[in-house]
């Protein structure tokens, strides 16, 4: 699993630090630590530039120590640019309860895996959770003769937002868009994903053409109906939407080729002057 940013990265760390005693990451060749929970001196991640990656499986090593409780280390490999390295996670005081381990592993791994399909700035999906997601929903909809439909949608005009508001008012317009998106899609049993910039995935398994048109007409509707106040000012935005419902046998079947469907009827809403849902 790889981390994207840096921020990603001490993230991270800060929840083990709430899971176990000692978060501590060491090379593998050198013994040389980079990160240390028990050492602020020790704490070097701000020098990282490269890509940091977790692979491989979490390995578990039980240590007995004479008359204390048993002390558990979970060892993960890992690697920074093209060193590697081993992150250790440390748990004292266990009184000797092995189970622990397993559940601290989970912990572990859905900290990981939510991190790594999380768009870090909407808190949405992110673009590869489409890749992973989207053809799983695919088959499983098409393994029930249902329909699987595609809302994809940007907000229009962003561009000025940014250039007139600010990066800062730009990103708050994205996180309230994208929380508006995900609560409405949810209660649809559907889910949404920040794709790209102001683009966004939204997926409604077994949803028909006609209900998914509905919802994305609701969503327009609200987006537009939404004020946000800016250094006294009232800032109102509007969004595009184009709408693709696939069946199985229409012979579309990869993410790419949904994407594109989906996204050439978004671009001829915004040529209609946007604020719209193709269908």
């Amino acid at each position: 699993m790889i981390f994207e940013t840096l921020n990603q990265v001490v993230a991270f760390l800060t929840i083990l630090e709430k899971l176990y005693s000692i978060v501590r990451i060491k090379s593998i060749a050198s013994e040389e630590v980079l990160y240390d929970s028990e050492n602020p001196d020790m704490h070097m991640l701000t020098e990282i530039e490269t890509p940091v990656s977790f692979a491989g499986h979490c390995n578990a090593a039980f240590a007995v120590n004479g008359i204390d409780p048993m002390v558990i280390t979970i060892t993960i490999p890992m690697s920074v640019g093209e060193d590697s390295y081993r992150l250790e996670l440390i748990h004292r005081d266990l009184r000797g309860r092995k189970n622990m381990v397993s559940t601290r592993q989970d912990d572990l791994i859905r900290h990981l895996r939510k991190l790594t399909i999380t768009d870090e700035l909407t808190n949405v999906y992110n673009r590869r959770y489409i890749y992973e997601q989207l053809p799983i929903d695919l088959a499983r909809s098409f393994q029930k003769d249902e329909p699987i439909s595609i809302i994809y949608a940007d907000i229009d005009c962003f561009k000025d937002i940014n250039d007139n508001y600010g990066h800062v008012t730009g990103d708050l317009v994205l996180k309230e868009i994208a929380e508006l998106f995900r609560r409405q899609v949810q209660q649809e049993g559907g889910w949404a994903a920040r794709y790209a910039g102001d683009e966004f995935l939204i997926c409604l398994p077994s949803a028909s053409h006609t209900l998914s048109v509905k919802i994305a007409n609701r969503i327009c509707k609200m987006v537009e109906a939404k004020e946000f106040n800016i250094n006294a000012n009232t800032l109102k935005i509007t969004s595009s939407f184009g709408v693709e419902t696939i069946y199985k046998g229409n012979g579309v079947d990869t993410v790419d080729e949904i994407v594109e469907l989906a996204d050439r009827k978004l671009y001829r809403a915004k040529r209609k002057g946007g604020n719209r849902v193709i269908d």
